[in-house]
């Protein structure tokens, strides 16, 4: 199984700039994914989801764009992101143990990235409710009782 990142950028345009830039740091085109929009989604629904899964004001203002890129070695992980910070990723994840030809489907990534959101969210801690307590006794006893 293959680690796998896969990184958001706010325009599809960029698609060529990225492929180049990857292939120029070694990989080949086997080795990562672009997914580009078939149909238009509108601005607003796409930064309504971001919003929603990644909780921040960030707005995207045209198609944006994912790429995913195959890495089994921890000096591929850095050499991918760096491609990925040199074309202003705006966000990333990491998923480890993923089949590659499964990270062919950008859904089947969203439903593990949302997966992963969901499990990082911690319980609330369990609250608990004292009874009433019948407080303190006023009688003392001194010395030895008969």
């Amino acid at each position: 199984m293959a680690s796998i990142i896969t990184g958001l950028f706010r325009s599809q345009s960029q698609s060529k700039k990225i492929s180049e830039d990857l292939e120029n740091a070694g990989f080949n085109t086997s080795e990562y994914i672009i997914y580009r929009h078939e149909e238009p989604i509108s601005k607003e629904e796409k930064t309504w989801l971001w919003q929603f899964f990644f909780k921040d004001d960030t707005r995207l203002e045209d198609e944006s764009l994912a790429v995913s890129v195959k890495v089994d070695e921890p000096h591929l992980k850095e050499k991918a992101l760096e491609v990925f910070y040199g074309n202003q990723v705006i966000h990333y994840n990491y998923f480890e143990n993923i089949k590659f030809r499964d990270a062919m489907s950008l859904d089947y990534l969203k439903r593990i990235a949302s997966i992963r959101a969901k499990s990082q969210i911690s319980p609330s801690p369990e609250i608990r409710q004292h009874g009433q307590h019948p407080g303190m006794n006023s009688e003392i006893i001194f010395g030895k009782g008969e």
